[in-house]
Formats: structure tokens, sequence, C-alpha cells
């Protein structure tokens, strides 16, 4: 007979895995860098991804979504919604850089590439990758946030990341 813990695990890797599949993006909340020390408390933007054998993958580097805080060896919050647009569970990860020249690196990167808007060819597509992007993989650690504290009152919602672009010219008064 499983013991109670076995099956809260079995429960949790079953919801994540069940609210993955469904969203198209996740939020993500910096935890704790590599060394164990708290990072910048700030949160992504919308971040799109793969689901694949049982993680979370992400694509970031130069011109690609930015992941303030996410490097390899930390761990985050990952925040995904439901088909209705609520939040429908937030659960914790470690994060590990994927290998360009590892098996997992072979069986990711074609998917990421596949579920990229305006990506191009993903065979030439994913050939310019190792070297300049990165393929990050969230791993599950088995702890839902949503079940440990509920859903939280907030919206947290995230500040904006620090920008130069500018509007150079007064908008005009019917769209305010």
């Amino acid at each position: 007979m499983p013991e109670d813990g076995a099956d809260e695990s079995t429960e949790a890797s079953a919801a994540v895995e069940g609210a993955m599949k469904g969203a198209g993006v996740v939020w993500l909340s910096p935890d704790q860098g590599p060394t164990g020390t708290p990072v910048h408390p700030s949160s992504t933007g919308p971040v799109w991804h793969v689901w694949s054998e049982e993680a979370c993958y992400l694509l970031t580097g130069p011109g690609e979504q930015p992941l303030p805080g996410i490097v390899h060896g930390a761990r985050c919050q990952v925040t995904a919604r439901d088909r209705a647009g609520g939040r429908a569970i937030t659960w914790a990860a470690t994060v590990e850089a994927v290998d360009p020249a590892g098996p997992e690196w072979g069986s990711v990167a074609p998917k990421l590439a596949a579920g990229r808007l305006n990506g191009g060819d993903p065979v030439v597509v994913v050939s310019t990758w190792p070297g300049r992007l990165t393929i990050l993989c969230l791993r599950p650690t088995g702890d839902l946030a949503t079940a440990r504290t509920g859903l939280p009152d907030g919206s947290q919602a995230a500040v904006p990341l620090p920008s130069p672009a500018t509007t150079p010219y007064r908008m005009p008064s019917d769209i305010t």
C-alpha cells in the first residue's frame, strides 16, 4: 500500500502535467539563485514553452524572451493558467540548462522550433541555436504552491521590464 506522501507526489505530478499540457504560456518567478541566495523578486511576463518528458522547456538568449533570474542552478515558481484564462496552478521547479551536445537537446530543440510563432523552417532555425541561445529545462520539484497556500488574492502582475522605448509624440485624445 503506497504511503500518503507517494499519493500526494503522484497527484502533484498529475496536476502539473494536466495544467501544463493545456497552457500555451506560463509566468515565472525566480525563487533562489544557484548558490541558494534569494534573487530579484520580479517575475517574467508570459513565456511560451513546450511541455515534454515531464518538464517545461524554454528558449532564451539574445533576441528571445527575457527570463530575468531564471538561470541554470536556480529555483523558480511556475504559474500556468487554465483554458478560461484564470490561474490554474503554481508549482516549484529547478532550472537546468540543456547541453547542446546532449541527447536531450536533440529531442527538445525541434519541438521548441515547431512551437515558435514566425520561426521559419525548424531544421534551419535549430541549427543556429547552439552557442547563441539557451534551452532551459524546468523540472517540477513536487511542491505545489497552490496546494499549500491556495490561489493568491492579488493579481501578481509583473512590473514592466526596463526599456528605452518611449512614445515620441502625444497620444491622440480620442484614444486615451
